[in-house]
Parts: structure tokens; C-alpha cells; sequence
């Protein structure tokens, strides 16, 4: 039954696609999980701009599968494995979610383009990172914990539009944390964060190091959260860091400095 549903729902949203072959500009995507599993990933660019880079009936499909090491497509907070968009514009970037359940190796590459009259270049950049990995001449690969990626990875046509995510991020964060104050201590070689107490859901804390290794996590749950928590530092090498905290209600990514 799940089988033939999600070959009807597939069967629906692509019938805008199959009208229109000719004209719809496609980008394949493939995903190598740490399992050695495969997910496919189709994005679609529609000329007369009937799609657009929300939510889409008939262009977008949802992701139904419960797989424990998958990568979609975001949007509107949801998870997707067809993505229908306007016009093709190299100033475009589409957000990424990756989903591990297990720790190990995971590859993103280019699968192939269709129906352009010219090459384009496509880029995985990695915000964690600060790299752009053109897709077209090699795969996207690293280690990765387990966890659940938001806001780390997106598919952009050109080496340039760093500037335009990191500003949604912070536009993101300043909305969905507005009251959250983050701050290093430095004589308690400590790291404060204020404000997250009144999610009140538990709390994922998670320090990252530049490359994307994991240095610090922990968990808060709503019964010990107060206004303050500290988290020691000593152990820690001075440095730039990525910050995470999440909850079911909220996400919130910065870069921290900790240390002189």
C-alpha cells in the first residue's frame, strides 16, 4: 500500500513535468549515505516561472520515506525529494537537510542536467565549512556525526552567494530566537547562552569545530533549564567554532569565539 502511494503521489507531481519536457531545465542530485544507500534528488526549472521556490502543487513531491540516513530537499520546513522552481538564475541557492542516524561517510554528486542549451555549474556549499564544491568535476564528500543538519548545506550556481545565506540565517536565527543572548566568559572560561529557557522544550547544544567535527553536546532538559546555562570551555582550544542549538520549536546556528 505505502509502495503504490508513493508512486501515485509521484505519478501526480510529475505530470506538469512530462507536458512540459521540453522546456523544464533539470538538475539530478545524488546522495550516498552512510549505509551505501542512494537517494535521488530532482530540482526543476520552469521557464514561465508557473513554479515558484515555495511550495508548489504538482511540482513538489514530499519525502514519505522513513529511511534513518537520508538528504532533501526544504521547503517550508518540510522535507522533499522533487523540488519545482521559476526561471533558471545563477543567483539561486535551494537549502539542503541531512538526516544521520549513523555516523560515517557521505558523498553528494551530480548526477546529470537536462534540457540546457549551455553547461551550468553546480555547487554543494557547506556554510560549516565555507567551501563550495563544484558538483560538476567532483562529489561533495566527508565524515559526519550523527545528527540532523539544517542550515549547513545548500545547492547554489555560483561560488558567490555566501553573503546572501549567511544573511537569511542570521535573519532566521534573530527571528526564532529573538530573546537568546550568547556570550564567551573569558577568566571562567565559559560559554553562556541566556533566553533558551523560555522554549520550554528540552535542548540539543551541539559545538562544532570549522571543518565540521563535533567537540561538545549536550542535552538540557525543560526541567533543569534556567535562565543561565554555562557551559565549560577549559578543555577547549581557543578558536572560531559553529554554535547549534535546537529544540522541537526552534533552530539557532552563530559562530562563537572562545578563548583570547
Amino acid at each position: 500500500m505505502r509502495t503504490i502511494l508513493f508512486c501515485l503521489i509521484l505519478l501526480i507531481t510529475s505530470v506538469n513535468f512530462i507536458e512540459a519536457q521540453e522546456e523544464i531545465q533539470l538538475v539530478r542530485v545524488n546522495f550516498q549515505n552512510p549505509e551505501g544507500y542512494t537517494r535521488h534528488l530532482l530540482l526543476g526549472f520552469v521557464p514561465d516561472n508557473s513554479a515558484t521556490d515555495g511550495t508548489d502543487y504538482g511540482y513538489d513531491a514530499l519525502n514519505i520515506d522513513d529511511l534513518p540516513n537520508d538528504l532533501n530537499w526544504i521547503i517550508e520546513e518540510q522535507r522533499y525529494i522533487i523540488q519545482g522552481v521559476g526561471a533558471f538564475n545563477t543567483n539561486k541557492y535551494y537549502p539542503l537537510g541531512m538526516f544521520l542516524s549513523n555516523s560515517g561517510d557521505v558523498h553528494i554528486s551530480l548526477d546529470s542536467l537536462e534540457n540546457f542549451e549551455e553547461t551550468i555549474d553546480v555547487y554543494l556549499y557547506d556554510v560549516a565549512l565555507e567551501t563550495y564544491t563544484l558538483l560538476n568535476d567532483e562529489d561533495y564528500s566527508n565524515n559526519l556525526a550523527s545528527d540532523i543538519y539544517l542550515n549547513r548545506f545548500y545547492i547554489t550556481f555560483s561560488n558567490s552567494v555566501s553573503a546572501a545565506i549567511n544573511e537569511d540565517l542570521l535573519s532566521v536565527s534573530e527571528t526564532e530566537g529573538e530573546d537568546l543572548k550568547i556570550w564567551y566568559s573569558n577568566p571562567q572560561n565559559e560559554l553562556n547562552i541566556k533566553g533558551v529557557s523560555e522554549s520550554n522544550h528540552s535542548v540539543s547544544i551541539v559545538l562544532y569545530s570549522l571543518d565540521g567535527k563535533q567537540i561538545m553536546k549536550k542535552n538540557v532538559s525543560n526541567s533543569n533549564l534556567t535562565d543561565l546555562i554555562k557551559l565549560q570551555t577549559s578543555n577547549i582550544s581557543a578558536g572560531v567554532y559553529i554554535l547549534k542549538i535546537g529544540s522541537d520549536t526552534f533552530t539557532h546556528t552563530t559562530k562563537v569565539c572562545l578563548g583570547n
